[in-house]
């Protein structure tokens, strides 16, 4: 019962010990170089808390499973504890009377050894040094194993669960196998083992701890780490409020979220399982609470790559960098501890509108440096230098009446801008684009993006500038118009537009003809095309000429038939006498048509009629009338007709009638206009 007692005591009091021994061997040390947040005490405070907690939880677990075993033997604490202090004095007094007999043995066989004078002298002394050293070893051993010291030990057997191991002393100490978490016991290997007790009462071994002794020895890394300055890596465990909790060789640390970079990040889960140096702000081991900073070895480290890069800089040389930021105007930059702007104007030998049409946040890029002031930090960078100037040897490059290939990169009224290549943009003037098409804008045809093959026409290198052609690249149709479409022959094709003085139609593919309005009809008088043609209408002309130099084809309709004027005399002679339709009325008189196909003018004065003023009121659209001709003018084209003079010599009945009856007409549609 005894021995129970005294384990349990042992168990709940061990951690206790060995926190208290590690206490009053550290101080606290102050924050450095940077102070810590109220935010992030108030965090570090709660999450030590937690971490202390869970550190212990194991060996809490423990020492419940002790207790409860110590309740039914409750009564019995007291006399266990005493029981307890007597072992330990009688241990203390039979280790000194153990010392005491081994010191007097010494001192008597000393003493017999000086009045004997046998010829064995001389081993006995060599006898004697060796059991001085001897005893010098045992008594150091002594000293070294006390409860609490950590020393080293050699594996000497592995016994599950536990682990013997020799540490000098009188009997083998016993290490708990599953201490050895991260490595394999293995016979014959030295380890560090702390004393938690020189005997157990039970099994009357050292009672030793690995874990004590590793976890001791971490602080006295993270002691001498932090009074020396030095950077430790540490290994992201978990995101907490304000911060995060990292983890050095199972002794936790808290990185407030203010020290976690240069820049403030508004989500640190990514940083989750992350290893990194990190440097000790806050250190205070009694209370076992440790600040780190990230942010600090950063700035150390960009202050260091800013010096050395500040003396390595120079004009002309190529660097690579990462692009922290984008302006209108510019990239900022990163070339690792200082920033360059690249100005838009030195990003590409092109046009570009804006720097992120080429780049992005984040992305590496290789720079080259036009100018540094030193004093004033700042660099002018310079992307599109890194490749030779576009234009030098344009002219090898693009010979004049090469064919190139390229893409449209802005329309304007005047033309279509076609970049060939980085910098170099050519002109496709309006007049170039096509030999038939009449081309108001360049949208007809091109549109921004377009892949497009033209012919090199001009360089202009001092002013950079490179005229294109579009049309050249198929052969003029209008060389060959005459051999397809010769003059006299005739062609067929659809009505492709209408103006007041002509039609359209079309002859070849993209090449028009005009019909003019006075190669109609022989005959008709056509105010207008569209009296007698409609767009989409496919009609049959005869090729009048062609005018290559103009590109101009004159086409008709009325050739087709012949000419009905011809020998007009003949048909339509001086006096003689016809009937006619009329087919158009207007003030001056009756346009009327004749039976010879031939269209004559029959004026107001001689419709017939006296007084007439409105050749409207008396006549109709269509209406026969008799009519005499009374002048032919063949050159002019021109047939005047009358039916006055028709009448004389007539019977007075005939013209009465006629008279009376357009006067008729007259008044009625005088009275239809009244009302």
């Amino acid at each position: 019962m005894d021995n129970v007692k005294e384990r349990i005591d042992e168990e709940k009091n061990e951690n206790k010990e060995v926190s208290l021994e590690e206490n009053n061997t550290s101080k606290d040390t102050p924050v450095k170089e940077e102070k810590v947040t109220d935010e992030d005490e108030n965090s570090l405070k709660e999450t030590s808390d937690q971490e202390n907690e869970t550190q212990d939880e194991e060996d809490e677990t423990s020492e419940i499973e002790s207790e409860k075993k110590a309740e039914t033997e409750e009564n019995e604490a007291d006399d266990s504890s005493e029981q307890v202090e007597k072992a330990e004095s009688k241990e203390t007094e039979e280790d000194e009377e153990e010392k005491d007999e081994i010191e007097q043995t010494s001192s008597e066989e000393s003493t017999e050894k000086q009045t004997d004078s046998s010829p064995e002298t001389d081993q006995d002394e060599t006898e004697k040094s060796q059991f001085k050293k001897e005893m010098e070893m045992y008594e150091k051993t002594m000293e070294t194993v006390k409860k609490g010291n950590v020393v080293e030990g050699e594996i000497i057997r592995i016994d599950d669960p536990y682990v013997l191991v020799d540490i000098g002393y009188k009997a083998e100490g016993s290490i708990p196998i599953k201490e050895f978490k991260d490595e394999k016991p293995i016979e014959g290997n030295t380890v560090s083992v702390y004393i938690v007790s020189k005997e157990d009462k039970k099994s009357g071994r050292p009672r030793l701890s690995k874990r004590k002794a590793d976890v001791r020895k971490t602080w006295n890394k993270l002691d001498d780490a932090n009074a020396d300055n030095e950077l430790i890596e540490v290994h992201v465990d978990k995101r907490v409020k304000g911060g995060l909790i990292a983890n050095y060789k199972g002794i936790q640390c808290f990185l407030p979220a203010s020290q976690v970079s240069v820049k403030k990040i508004p989500n640190l889960d990514h940083f989750i399982d992350e290893v990194f140096a990190v440097k000790i702000i806050n250190f205070n081991r009694p209370k076992s609470n440790i600040v780190v900073s990230r942010k600090m070895v950063l700035q150390k480290e960009r202050v260091q790559k800013k010096n050395k890069l500040m003396d390595n800089l120079q004009e002309g040389k190529e660097i690579d960098g990462e692009v922290k930021n984008i302006m209108d105007y510019g990239v900022f930059v990163d070339l690792g501890g200082i920033d360059g702007l690249v100005h838009v104007s030195d990003m590409s030998w092109g046009h570009i509108s804006h720097p992120s049409e080429m780049l992005s946040i984040g992305d590496k890029v290789k720079v080259k440096i036009l100018s540094y002031d030193k004093k004033k930090e700042k660099v002018s960078l310079g992307i599109k230098q890194l490749v030779p100037h576009p234009w030098k040897n344009i002219e090898i490059k693009y010979p004049e009446g090469s064919k190139v290939k390229g893409t449209v990169t802005n329309l304007t009224n005047y033309g279509a801008f076609v970049e060939l290549e980085k910098g170099v943009e050519g002109l496709i003037h309006i007049s170039e684009m096509s030999w038939t098409k009449k081309i108001v804008h360049p949208k007809q045809i091109l549109q921004v993006g377009n892949d497009v093959e033209t012919i090199v026409l001009k360089i202009d290198k001092e002013e950079h500038r490179i005229s294109l052609g579009l049309k050249q690249i198929k052969p003029n149709p209008w060389l060959t118009i005459d051999v397809l479409h010769p003059v006299g022959s005739t062609v067929t094709g659809k009505i492709k537009n209408i103006t007041e003085f002509g039609a359209f139609m079309e002859v070849a593919d993209d090449i028009d003809g005009l019909i003019h309005i006075s190669d109609l009809s022989w005959t008709k008088r056509i105010m207008h095309p569209k009296d007698v043609l409609k767009v989409g209408k496919e009609v049959t002309a005869q090729v009048l000429s062609i005018d290559k130099v103009m590109q101009r084809i004159a086409l008709g309709i009325k050739q087709l038939e012949p000419d009905p004027w011809d020998k007009i005399e003949e048909k339509m002679s001086l006096n003689s006498e016809h009937t006619v339709n009329i087919s158009t009325i207007i003030n001056k008189g009756a346009i009327v048509q004749t039976n010879k196909g031939i269209e004559g003018f029959v004026p107001t004065s001689h419709l017939g009629i006296p007084g007439l003023q409105d050749p409207k009121l008396a006549f109709e659209k269509d209406e026969e009338i008799p009519v005499k001709v009374i002048e032919v003018d063949e050159n002019n084209r021109r047939l005047i007709l009358s039916v006055k003079t028709y009448f004389f010599g007539r019977e007075e009945k005939e013209v009465n009638d006629f008279v009376k009856e357009h006067l008729k007409k007259i008044r009625e549609n005088k009275e239809k206009n009244k009302n």
